[in-house]
């Protein structure tokens, strides 16, 4: 007997765009890889359980508008009349894209909750940053430091000239 209802988990997002979908019956697999990859780079902006269904279709979408472009372009190459005819086709796919790149981002840009940063304000960016300034001059300091030590070794192993030949005896003095 098959078991009824929901499933317990649904697909990830990643899952859903790239198994559940009959991607291999609409590209070839030259086209498959730039879609998985393109699919990769969009889902790259979103948390995956923040995205809807919504996003989901938008996001296949985008993918699938830039593959069928990529299509069409070198179907088109080499022949003028072949790209005029399908310059109305490309234009109106980018306008397409870039209303779902547009609602994509206003649904990601309502989903931010204005009350998780409050209390975070640009004088706590400033001290971070001058922290953060202050303890690279401190390494800084701490590095020209040890450095001026090994350098201080060095010259006050060195006994200067006096045993040089050339170095002019005080009367009675020792030459040792």
């Amino acid at each position: 007997m098959a078991k009824q209802g929901r499933p317990k988990s649904p697909p990830k997002a990643k899952e859903m765009l790239k198994e559940v979908i009959p991607i291999d019956d609409i590209f070839n697999p030259e086209e498959k890889k730039i879609y998985e990859s393109l699919v990769d780079i969009y889902l790259k902006d979103f948390e995956s359980d923040d995205l809807t269904a919504g996003d989901m279709d938008d996001v296949m979408s985008l993918a699938m508008n830039r593959v069928l472009e990529i299509r069409l372009l070198k179907t088109s190459k080499g022949s003028t009349d072949a790209q005029l005819d399908i310059a109305g086709t490309i234009e109106k796919m980018r306008k397409q894209n870039e209303k779902l790149k547009e609602s994509l981002s206003t649904r990601r840009k309502d989903r931010i909750n204005p009350h998780e940063h409050k209390g975070f304000s640009i004088i706590d960016l400033a001290v971070a940053f001058e922290e953060d300034k202050k303890k690279k001059l401190k390494d800084k300091i701490k590095t020209h430091k040890l450095e001026e030590d090994i350098i201080l070794k060095e010259y006050n192993k060195f006994e200067g000239n006096r045993y040089d030949l050339d170095v002019e005896l005080e009367e009675g003095g020792d030459p040792s």
